[in-house]
Parts: C-alpha cells; sequence; structure tokens
C-alpha cells in the first residue's frame, strides 16, 4: 500500500538553516523530518510513497537522488565510461515525486496524484511531513478496515493550538476551531484515506480537511484512531530542538528501526 505525503507547502512558522528551506528538509539529526516519517512507515512494511510537491520542489528531487546513492559503494570507471554498483545499503524504496503545484491547497494536491495510486490498493496512507510519533501503523490500518470508515484519522492530545477533534464511540463527531481548554483530541497527521473519496476532488479543490472531512464526519464516514504514545510536530525552533535533543540522547520514540 502507498503512502501520500503532503510536502508542497512553505512551512513559514519554522525559521532554522535559512528562510528558503522547506520544513520538510529541514534536518532532524542529520537526515530531514520527512526521512524519519518515511522511517516509520518502511518499518511497518510501506515501501512505496508519493510526495505533494510545491514550494522549492527542485529541492526534494536533489535530496532524494543524493540520498539513493549515499549508502552505495561505487567504482567509477571514468575510461568506459562506467559505473559499478559493489553494495547497496539503500532502504527499499520506490519514491514518486510529484509537481502539485506552488499555491495548491491540500485537496488540489490530493487529487493531483491520483493517477499514481495502485489500482490494486482501495486506500492509501496519508500523512503531514512535519510531525513524528511512535505509532503502530499495523494497528493503524486494522483499525480502518474494522471501522468501515473512509477515512481513518489518528488523534492526540495535545495542548490547544490546533483544531479539536470531537469523538463518540470512535467516530469523529464533528471538527470544531481551537479555543483554551484542557487537554483536547487534536488530528496527529497519520491517516487511512479510502479511494473513493477522491472523486469529491478537483485540481482545484481547496483544503482536503475542510472540503472532504468535515463533510464526511457530517455523514459518520471519519474514524479516530486515538494513538496515546508519543507525538511531535515541528513547527518552531524549539520544537525541532526538542527532537534534536531526544535522537541525541537516544531516547527518540519515534525511532523504531534499527540503524
Amino acid at each position: 500500500m502507498k503512502c501520500v505525503i503532503f510536502a508542497g507547502g512553505k512551512g513559514s512558522r519554522i525559521k532554522v538553516e535559512n528562510d528558503t528551506t522547506p520544513k520538510p528538509l529541514v534536518t532532524v539529526g542529520d537526515e530531514p523530518i520527512i526521512w524519519h516519517i518515511m522511517k516509520i512507515y518502511y518499518y511497518y512494511g510501506v515501501k512505496d510513497f508519493i510526495l505533494c510537491l510545491g514550494y522549492k520542489q527542485e529541492e526534494f528531487k536533489k535530496y532524494f537522488l543524493n540520498l539513493m546513492n549515499k549508502k552505495k559503494n561505487l567504482t567509477l570507471d571514468f575510461k568506459n565510461n562506467d559505473i559499478h554498483i559493489l553494495n547497496d545499503n539503500s532502504e527499499d524504496w520506490k519514491i514518486t515525486l510529484v509537481d502539485t503545484g506552488l499555491n495548491t491547497q491540500t485537496g488540489g494536491r490530493l487529487k493531483r496524484i491520483e493517477r499514481y495510486l495502485d489500482d490494486t490498493d482501495d486506500c492509501f496512507f496519508l500523512t503531514y511531513a512535519d510531525a513524528v510519533a511512535d505509532i503502530n501503523i499495523d494497528d493503524l490500518y486494522k483499525f480502518h478496515k474494522c471501522n468501515n470508515s473512509l477515512v481513518t484519522i489518528s488523534v492526540v492530545k495535545r495542548e490547544e493550538r490546533f483544531g479539536v477533534v470531537e469523538i463518540k464511540d470512535n467516530k469523529v463527531n464533528y471538527f470544531r476551531e481551537k479555543f483554551l481548554k484542557e487537554e483536547e483530541w487534536i488530528n496527529a497527521g497519520f491517516m487511512v484515506v479510502n479511494k473513493a473519496i477522491l472523486k469529491e476532488l478537483k485540481l482545484n479543490s481547496q483544503s482536503f480537511e475542510k472540503e472532504v472531512l468535515e463533510k464526511l464526519v457530517q455523514i459518520n464516514q471519519v474514524s479516530a484512531y486515538k494513538h496515546l504514545g508519543f507525538w511531535q510536530c515541528m513547527d518552531f525552533q524549539s520544537e525541532r530542538e526538542y527532537l534534536n535533543k531526544l535522537l541525541k540522547v537516544g531516547k527518540a520514540p519515534w525511532k523504531v528501526w534499527d540503524d
């Protein structure tokens, strides 16, 4: 099954390295946060990724092209203009990088990658490129299948600066705008989506969250998978520093894979 990642926005809230670095390519440790997210999925057997690109798309292509060769030992035969791969320790990934437009909203971005989804799968994983978690992707998928909803979102309890998700009997009852309150459930971004919803989208669709999720909530077709473990987004420099600190001391809960 494929994993679609929204990675086309500017991520203007975080200012690190330089003002033009796309947030998904901002590093945690030695690699960008999008790599960490992909490694989480890869640990659970997801090898096929579709990246919805826009802002600085060339930087993503450059990074992944470099990544593809970084772990390979090579013999470069200059005389014969040939390259021999001696061994390959790279991840077994297939990555489709799609230009979905500079200012396209999430609904339009999703519609523009529809053609690259597998015909054999009735659903796909969907996530954002700015948060990591020790979430069990297998359990998330099983939960989605058991609840027979068109969309399953993962939710975590978090202090209030996000839109709030109201839940009743594992179904999302409605979304509401944030206001100060004690901990509430919020959308953690790790989702499973049935392909059937794509027919509701157009190339110029606006927010996936507004145009699709809120409509599906009204017909009781969005389930909520409660993740009680670690989750951390990276909107601000302080959050990046926190993730780097966890990684440096060997206490990064999202790092479920072996080096």
